[in-house]
């Protein structure tokens, strides 16, 4: 059984991941703010699931272009999590998503890119 995380992307500032953490404390997970030069490594390996095998380059390019939290192993918490999370700040402009088997090798650009691409998709929806 995995222990739960949070890794955290694009989360620059310490408050900012101080309120995180304090709103994953009650749900026994570990918060793991992700450094930029590992933007390139999957998400299982981030998440200490995987081991990197071969050598992957450090992410050199800039951020993301916003905050994405992965959540893994927390999938029973979510209705309460997303709410203290939102309370904490990371509201409706941090992007979420939860560490799947689809997704487990994607780096974070890749799931960035995605949830994106869903959020625009899902907003032409409701127009």
């Amino acid at each position: 059984m995995m222990h739960p995380k949070l890794l955290l992307f694009g989360f620059e500032e310490l408050p900012a991941i101080l309120a995180v953490e304090a709103a994953a404390g009650p749900f026994g997970a570990e918060v793991i703010p992700v450094a930029r030069m590992d933007y390139n490594k999957p998400l299982a390996a981030l998440a200490g699931l995987d081991t990197v095998s071969g050598t992957i380059m450090p992410y050199m390019g800039g951020t993301l272009g916003g905050r994405m939290i992965v959540l893994c192993g927390l999938e029973k918490h979510l209705g309460d999590l997303l709410p203290a999370l939102s309370g904490a700040g990371a509201g409706p402009d941090c992007l979420k998503a939860v560490l799947t088997e689809h997704n487990r090798d994607w780096n974070a650009l890749a799931l960035f890119q995605e949830l994106c691409r869903e959020r625009q998709a899902i907003g032409t929806l409701g127009k």
